[in-house]
C-alpha cells in the first residue's frame, strides 16, 4: 500500500529545506513521541508516512529584506481599507525581527494586507501541493490518503490554498490570470500549476480533478489556529475547508483537528471559534491543551510563551499525537497501554504540577496577562481594528 502523504506547513519564522527536523517542529515530535509505543519499537513511521515540508516563508523574506524600495508596491497592493495603509507600514517599519512574537505580527500584517503575498503564498502551497499529488497519485495502482499539518501562520495559508485549489471557479480562472500576469516568478509558479493540473485531468479524466467531489484529504490538523482571524479568503464558516463529505457543503476533509492551547498567546489573540455547525456533520476533533512541559533552556516569559506555542509542545500531547499516528500510519492502532499515556501525560504535565515562575508565567499568560510581547499583541488588536471584528 502507498505512504500516507502529510504536506506539513510551518508557522513564522526562517525555514530551509531541512526544517522538518527541527526540534520546535511537528514531524519531530511526532517521531519522538512512537518512540513510547510498542508499535513503533518494530515499525519507523517513514515506512508508512512521508512528510512533504511545505515551503513559503521565502516569499516574506525577499520582501521584508527590502521593505523600503519594495514599500511603494506594498502600498499599491492592499486590496482594502486604503486609509490604513500609513499605520500598517509605520507599524512594520517599527519591528524587530529578532524576537518571534513580533515576527508573527509582521508576517500576519503582511499576508493579510497585502494582496501580493496572498497570491504569492496561495501559489506556492498550491504548486507544492498538485506536484505531489501528480507524482503519487498517477504513479501506481492505488492513489496514498493525503493530510494536512499546519502550524500557527500556515494554518491560515493552508485554509486559503485548500480554498483556492478546490474551488472550480479559481481553477477554470487560472489560465486567463496567466495569461494576464506580468511578473516572471508568478507566471512560473501558475504554468507550473496548470501543466500539472493537465497531467491529473488526462489521467483521471475530470475537468477538476481537485473538486471536493472528486478529490479529499484525509485530515486536516490546525495547530494554533489562526484562520479565524487571518484568512484572506473565505472565513471558517463558509470554506471548504471543513469536516464531513462533499455531499455536506462541499467538505474538504474527512477530518479535521483544531487545536488551541489554553495558554498559547497566539490561539488568544487569533481567538478561532469552531463554527457551530461543524460538530454535526462529524469528523470534528476540537483540542484546548493545558499541559506544560518545562526545560531548562526557557528564561523569562517571551521564552515560555515561544515554547507553549511551538509545535513540538502541541505533538507532544498524547491526546494529540496518539490520533495523528493512528491517522498517518495505517496499521497502527492505540493499545489499552498506549491509551494510558493519555492519563499519565496529563498528570505528569498538568499546571498545577508547576513551580516558581513557570507556574506564574502560565498563569499569566493563560489569564491573558501577555506583558512581554505588547509589540504583537497590538499588531494582533490593530489587525482585529482594521476587520472590524
Amino acid at each position: 500500500m502507498a505512504k500516507d502523504i502529510v504536506f506539513v506547513l510551518h508557522g513564522i519564522g526562517k525555514y530551509d529545506k531541512d526544517w522538518l527536523s527541527e526540534e520546535t517542529g511537528a514531524v519531530h515530535a511526532l517521531k519522538e513521541a512512537a518512540k513510547d509505543y510498542s508499535f513503533f519499537q518494530n515499525h519507523s513511521i517513514d515506512s508508512h508516512v512521508e512528510f512533504v515540508p511545505i515551503l513559503y516563508d521565502d516569499v516574506f523574506q525577499r520582501i521584508m529584506s527590502n521593505w523600503a524600495s519594495q514599500a511603494d508596491g506594498l502600498v499599491g497592493s492592499i486590496p482594502v481599507l486604503p486609509d490604513k495603509v500609513a499605520d500598517v507600514l509605520n507599524f512594520m517599519q517599527g519591528l524587530d525581527d529578532d524576537e518571534w512574537a513580533k515576527t508573527f505580527a509582521a508576517d500576519v500584517v503582511l499576508y493579510w494586507g497585502f494582496k501580493l503575498f496572498q497570491q504569492r503564498v496561495s501559489l506556492r502551497v498550491i504548486r507544492q501541493i498538485v506536484d505531489k499529488v501528480v507524482a503519487t497519485a498517477t504513479s501506481g495502482d492505488f492513489a496514498p490518503d493525503y493530510h494536512i499539518l499546519a502550524h500557527s501562520l500556515g494554518t491560515a495559508v493552508a485554509q486559503d490554498a485548500l480554498s483556492h485549489l478546490g474551488n472550480e471557479t479559481w481553477i477554470n480562472g487560472l489560465q486567463a490570470r496567466y495569461a494576464a500576469e506580468t511578473d516572471p516568478g508568478t507566471r512560473a509558479e501558475q504554468e507550473a500549476i496548470l501543466n500539472a493540473l493537465a497531467d491529473l485531468q488526462d489521467a483521471f479524466n475530470t475537468s477538476n480533478p481537485f473538486s471536493p467531489t472528486f478529490f479529499t484529504f484525509e485530515s486536516v490538523t490546525m495547530l494554533s489556529n489562526t484562520s479565524g482571524l487571518i484568512h484572506a479568503n473565505s472565513s471558517p464558516e463558509t470554506t471548504i475547508v471543513r469536516p464531513g463529505t462533499a455531499s455536506e457543503n462541499g467538505a474538504y476533509t474527512k477530518t479535521y483537528i483544531n487545536a488551541n492551547h489554553v495558554a498559547d498567546g497566539v490561539s488568544k489573540a487569533t481567538n478561532f471559534k469552531v463554527p457551530p455547525d461543524w460538530p454535526l456533520a462529524g469528523g470534528l476533533t476540537d483540542l484546548s491543551p493545558k499541559h506544560f512541559i518545562p526545560n531548562n533552556d526557557l528564561n523569562g516569559l517571551s521564552d515560555i510563551v515561544a515554547w507553549i506555542h511551538s509545535a513540538s509542545h502541541y505533538v507532544a500531547d498524547p491526546n494529540l499525537h496518539l490520533r495523528l499516528l493512528t491517522m498517518y500510519v495505517n496499521p497502527y492502532r492505540p493499545t489499552a497501554q498506549d491509551v494510558k499515556a493519555v492519563g499519565s501525560f496529563k498528570n505528569k504535565y498538568k499546571p498545577s504540577a508547576l513551580a516558581g515562575p513557570f507556574k506564574a508565567a502560565y498563569d499569566k499568560v493563560k489569564g491573558g496577562d501577555l506583558d512581554g510581547i505588547d509589540d504583537a499583541i497590538d499588531a494582533f488588536e490593530k489587525i482585529k481594528e482594521m476587520l472590524g471584528v
